[in-house]
């Protein structure tokens, strides 16, 4: 192993100083702040200029209950708005609910699928919720309530 002068130590110590304050402004930078400044929607990160149009949103919001059960809320519900978020659906949480935001349209298309199965206490009907954009810019204060119907099973007489 080869000893280093005093000299060098203090080049290197100025050099690796020097990197890591580099470093650090670096990675406080590039950390998203979508939030505060409403870019970085649909989960998207907020690196680099913003475009240069300011694009109007809205979100839909609603919570996804059984008919049956005392209109219990379901979980794991997918939820797909049709021609937002085809390719990646939400799915409802363990209160039945989901908020998505949106970019303006004239009408929304809701598709409500179930995805697991019995998981859920049950397998539904996949239903179809068609709005307006009157009608969805409400629904941040009142959410949608969705009712779900069970599958009908099928009984073998024996």
């Amino acid at each position: 192993m080869m000893k280093l002068s005093e000299r060098s130590r203090k080049v290197l110590r100025a050099i690796y100083k020097g990197l890591g304050v580099t470093a650090v402004s670096l990675v406080f930078n590039s950390c998203p702040t979508g939030v505060e400044t409403g870019w970085g929607a649909y989960g998207m990160p907020a690196y680099g200029m913003p475009p240069d149009y300011v694009q109007e949103e809205l979100c839909i919001r609603g919570q996804v209950r059984a008919k049956i059960d005392n209109y219990k809320p379901i979980k794991g519900i997918a939820v797909i708005i049709d021609g937002v978020n085809n390719n990646y659906p939400y799915t409802t949480s363990i209160f039945g609910d989901f908020n998505i935001w949106v970019p303006m349209q004239e009408e929304y298309t809701i598709i409500l699928t179930d995805i697991d199965g019995d998981r859920n206490g049950g397998r539904f009907k996949q239903l179809e919720i068609s709005l307006t954009a009157e009608e969805a810019q409400f629904l941040y204060e009142d959410p949608l309530l969705i009712d779900l119907e069970p599958e009908t099973e099928i009984i073998n007489a024996e």
